[in-house]
């Protein structure tokens, strides 16, 4: 009896995980592709064909824009959204070019079945080749850090905190402890979404953080620490 028991538990586990393989097997996602006219990615034709609006540059305005959009069934772009502004001039050139590329992306497929999808691109805009934006992330940080938690001055502390981003916007940590400064402050609003982008950020690099509650949680403050240290790293 022992014996068919567990040949018959051991026949159900191998249908729940064939059974769960085929789930995976089916849902096949594939994203969108750039098709330029030149072999090369699509952060290759923005390099290449990026210009630094002179206003930019005269005030001298740096760090990392990030844009958001959507690549439709028919390779067209819609739906652009700046995820991370170094100014308006700089906004304007990136979507300008963005839409330049209108009808040579290969859509993104669900299946094999064409489906729309979001894509985003990041592009340094640096007024020296030899600046380096993980460095003037870094000191940022010590200085925020230093404001935030050392002299209790998470207003002052903001502005380094967000000097930081502009340089890393992709840096999940960094959105994080940005998210606790403006708790710290009140605006629960601008927490929440800091630490959904950090949880979006952290998803692609197969992280999982929960900036709200390391906040939110006095017990959890030794966590925060580590993180906090990682980033000065």
């Amino acid at each position: 009896m022992k014996t068919n028991f567990f040949l018959a538990a051991g026949m159900l586990i191998a249908a729940i995980a064939t059974g769960q393989n085929r789930e995976l097997i089916e849902i096949e996602v594939k994203p969108p592709v750039f098709k330029g006219d030149e072999p090369g990615t699509i952060s290759d034709f923005l390099q290449k064909y990026v210009e630094y609006p002179e206003e930019s540059r005269q005030w001298k305005l740096q760090g990392t824009e990030v844009v958001q959009f959507v690549v439709t069934i028919q390779g067209e772009l819609s739906n652009f959204k700046v995820i991370n502004s170094v100014s308006p001039g700089i906004d304007r050139e990136v979507i300008r070019l963005l839409e330049l590329t209108n009808g040579i992306w290969i859509p993104g497929t669900i299946n094999g079945e064409p489906a729309a999808m979001e894509k985003e691109v990041s592009l340094a805009f640096k007024l020296s080749p030899a600046s380096d934006f993980v460095e003037k992330a870094k000191w940022n940080m010590k200085k925020g850090n230093e404001l935030l938690f050392l002299k209790d001055q998470p207003g002052k502390a903001l502005k380094y905190f967000n000097m930081a981003v502009n340089f890393l916007p992709n840096d999940d940590a960094i959105h994080g402890i940005r998210g606790f400064c403006k708790y710290r402050m009140g605006d629960e609003n601008g927490a929440n979404r800091d630490w959904d982008r950090a949880n979006i950020l952290a998803d692609r690099k197969g992280n999982v953080i929960d900036f709200e509650k390391l906040a939110k949680s006095a017990v959890k403050q030794q966590e925060l620490e580590k993180i906090l240290l990682s980033v000065e790293k």
